[in-house]
C-alpha cells in the first residue's frame, strides 16, 4: 500500500454488489433532473462523465485483486501528487479536454488554475464517492489536473473526518473509559470505502480493528499496555498523531 503518512489513505474488499451499489449512488447526487423516459439527455455534463467513469471503475474492480488495486492506486497517486506529476507539470498544465463543451473546458481550466494556487477547486463539495471516481479514473474523461483537484478535495475531507473522529475517541475515553463506539465508526468508514481505497490498507488491518472493538466491548479500559497496538491500528487512517500525545499523557 502507499505510505500511510504521505498519501490519502483509504482498506479487505466488500462484496462486488455492495461496492457497485455505493458507486452507483455517486452519480445520483450530481443531477436529479433526468426523466424516467429519457434520463441521459437531461443529465449534467458532470453526471454523464461520472456515469462513464463509474462503469470503468466497476469493470476494473471486478477483475483486479486486492494487491493489483493497491499497486494501481500507488501508481495513480504518484501521477497526481508525486514525482511523476511534477516531472510532467508543464504537459499537465497544457492539457485540455477533447471536447467542444464550454462547461467542460472551463472546468478543466479552473482545475489547472487551482492546482497552481489560483481560484477555487471546481470539485469542492462533491461527495467522497464522486471524488474517488474522478481521482482513480484512467479513461481520459478528466484531465490530470482535474483528477489532482479531486484528490485534493478528497484529502481535505479526510482531514476533517480525522479531526472529528479523533476528538470523538478522546471524548469517549474521558466520559466512558472505553472507545468502542469510536472504533465502530472507524470500521464503518472503512466499510464504505471503494475497493481501490480499501486495498491501500494492510491486509491485517480489518481483523485487528475488529479485535480491538471486541476488546473494548468487554469494558476493558485503555491502558499503557494497549496504547501501542491501538496507535498502530490508527496509523492507516491517519489518527495516530491525533491520539499519541493524549494517550501517553495519561500514563
Amino acid at each position: 500500500m502507499i505510505n500511510v503518512n504521505s498519501y490519502l489513505q483509504q482498506p479487505p474488499t466488500q462484496s462486488t454488489e455492495l461496492n457497485t451499489s455505493r458507486t452507483s449512488s455517486a452519480t445520483k447526487h450530481v443531477d436529479n433532473a433526468s426523466s424516467d423516459k429519457s434520463p441521459e439527455p437531461n443529465l449534467s455534463p458532470l453526471a454523464r462523465q461520472l456515469n462513464e467513469v463509474q462503469a470503468r471503475a466497476d469493470a476494473r474492480d471486478a477483475i483486479m485483486g486486492r494487491d493489483e488495486l493497491a499497486g494501481k492506486a500507488k501508481n495513480i497517486t504518484d501521477q497526481l501528487i508525486g514525482s511523476s506529476y511534477h516531472n510532467n507539470k508543464a504537459r499537465h498544465d497544457a492539457e485540455v479536454p477533447d471536447t467542444n463543451d464550454p462547461i467542460l473546458l472551463e472546468r478543466a481550466k479552473q482545475a489547472t488554475d487551482f492546482v497552481n494556487g489560483k481560484g477555487s477547486n471546481p470539485f469542492k463539495g462533491l461527495s467522497a464517492d464522486q471524488l474517488t471516481l474522478i481521482t482513480y479514473d484512467e479513461g481520459g474523461t478528466f484531465t490530470i489536473n482535474e483528477r489532482r483537484a479531486a484528490w485534493e478535495e478528497k484529502y481535505d475531507q479526510w482531514q476533517d473526518w480525522k479531526k472529528e473522529v479523533g476528538d470523538k475517541i478522546i471524548r469517549e475515553w474521558k466520559e466512558k473509559g472505553t472507545i468502542t463506539n469510536s472504533l465502530t465508526e472507524v470500521l464503518e468508514h472503512y466499510e464504505n470505502l471503494p475497493p481501490i481505497e480499501q486495498a491501500q490498507y494492510p491486509d491485517f488491518w480489518l481483523a485487528s480493528l475488529n479485535a480491538q472493538i471486541t476488546h473494548y466491548s468487554d469494558q476493558e479500559p485503555l491502558s499503557g499496555e494497549s496504547y501501542t497496538s491501538l496507535l498502530e491500528l490508527m496509523e492507516p487512517v491517519g489518527l495516530k498523531d491525533n491520539l499519541e500525545s493524549f494517550l501517553f499523557s495519561k500514563e
